[in-house]
C-alpha cells in the first residue's frame, strides 16, 4: 500500500503479445500500470506485462492505434463511409488524403472481420438466420 492507497489492479486486462504464454487470458495478475501518456490530445494508460515485459496501451489492437488523427474524426470518416460516401469525397470534407480514408477504411474491416470471428464460432446457422441474428445484436 503506497502513500495514497492500494495500487489499481488490471485484472481485466490481458497481454496482447501472441508469443506471451498469457496471450489473452484474463484475471492473471500480471498487467500493471505503467503510467499515462497523451496521444491525439487525450491521456491513454500504458501497461506491462509481468510475463513476457510487453509494454501496450489502451489502444493497443484497436482501430485507432498508432493513428495521428483524433478518434472522433475517424469516427466521423466511418460514418460517412457507412452513408455512401465516395472514399474522395470523405477526404474532401475532412480535408486529408484519400489514401488515409482508404486506410482507415481497411483498418475498420479487419477490426470487424476480428470481432466477427471471434463471435461467431461453432454456429450451424444459414447466412439468412446470421444476418437475422446481427439485426438482433445492433437493436441491443
Amino acid at each position: 500500500m503506497g502513500k495514497r492507497g492500494p495500487k489499481p489492479q488490471f485484472i481485466d486486462i490481458a497481454c496482447p503479445n501472441k508469443a506471451c504464454e498469457l496471450y489473452g487470458l484474463t484475471n492473471q495478475g500480471t498487467v500493471v500500470g505503467n503510467g499515462t501518456s497523451i496521444s491525439r490530445g487525450e491521456k491513454t494508460r500504458k501497461y506491462i506485462c509481468r510475463h513476457c515485459g510487453k509494454v501496450f496501451n489502451d489502444h493497443t489492437g484497436s482501430v485507432y492505434y498508432d493513428l495521428r488523427k483524433e478518434e472522433h474524426i475517424i469516427d466521423l470518416a466511418l460514418k460517412m463511409s457507412m452513408k455512401g460516401m465516395s472514399e474522395e469525397a470523405i477526404a474532401d470534407v475532412l480535408e486529408i488524403e484519400p489514401a488515409t480514408v482508404r486506410r482507415w477504411l481497411c483498418r475498420a474491416a479487419e477490426q470487424c472481420d476480428k470481432v466477427n470471428e471471434y463471435f461467431m464460432k461453432n454456429l450451424n446457422l444459414h447466412k439468412i438466420e446470421m444476418d437475422e441474428l446481427w439485426v438482433i445484436v445492433k437493436k441491443k
